[in-house]
C-alpha cells in the first residue's frame, strides 16, 4: 500500500523554508505526518531519502544516451513497516516517491521492477552483494564503469553505482534470497 509523496504547494523559493509537512492518509485507515517534496526550495527525493534510514540505493547513467539521465532508485526506513520509495531520473522530483506501508521484502521487489527487462541485472549484483559485499576497492555510492559490477555487459559508457546498509541483517538476508 503506497501513496505518492505530496508536493510542496509554496509560490517559489523562499530563504530558510523548512520542510512542509503533510497528513498521509493510508487505505488501511491509518495517518502519518511525512514531509512533502518541495522542487521550488530544492527539497528532493535524494533529501528526503536522506532524513531516513537508507536502506538501499542504485544508480545508473550512460554518456552515450541521446540526453544525460541519471536514475535512482532509492529506500528509505522511516520506521518499521513504513518507507520512502523514490525511482527515476533525478531531473524529475515528482516522479515515482512514494511512501510505503510494507515490508522490505514487496519494496526491494518494486525496486527491481522499476529497472525493468532492458536494465542491467540488478536482481543478480544485488544478491552478490548480499553474500559477498561491495567489490574490492569501491566507495559505496560512487559512480563506476559497470564493468565493476556487471561484467559480462557489453554496454559501453555504462556507469553504475551502489550503496546499502549492511548492517541491517533483514536487508542482507533479503538480498542472499534474490
Amino acid at each position: 500500500m503506497h501513496l505518492p509523496v505530496k508536493i510542496c504547494p509554496c509560490d517559489g523559493y523562499q530563504e530558510n523554508h523548512v520542510v512542509t509537512m503533510s497528513d498521509y492518509q493510508f487505505p488501511d485507515g491509518s495517518s502519518e505526518l511525512l514531509p512533502m517534496l518541495c522542487p521550488d526550495n530544492d527539497f528532493n527525493n535524494q533529501d528526503l531519502f536522506a532524513l531516513y534510514q537508507p536502506v538501499l540505493e542504485t544508480a545508473e547513467s550512460n554518456e552515450n544516451w541521446t540526453m544525460y539521465a541519471l536514475y535512482l532508485g532509492m529506500i528509505a526506513e522511516i520506521k518499521p513497516g513504513l518507507f520512502f520509495f523514490s525511482f527515476g531520473d533525478i531531473d524529475e522530483v515528482g516522479e515515482n516517491n512514494f511512501y510505503m506501508k510494507s515490508d522490505l521484502k514487496s519494496v526491494l521487489e518494486m525496486l527491481l521492477s522499476q529497472w525493468g527487462p532492458a536494465a542491467p541485472p540488478w536482481r543478480e549484483f544485488l544478491r552478490t552483494l548480499g553474500e559477498h559485499g561491495y567489490p574490492a576497492g569501491y566507495e559505496p555510492g560512487s559512480m563506476a564503469g559497470y564493468e565493476e559490477f556487471f561484467p559480462q555487459l557489453d554496454e559501453e559508457g555504462l556507469t553504475v553505482g551502489v550503496a546499502f546498509n549492511n548492517q541491517n541483517s533483514e536487508l542482507i538476508r533479503l538480498l542472499k534470497e534474490l
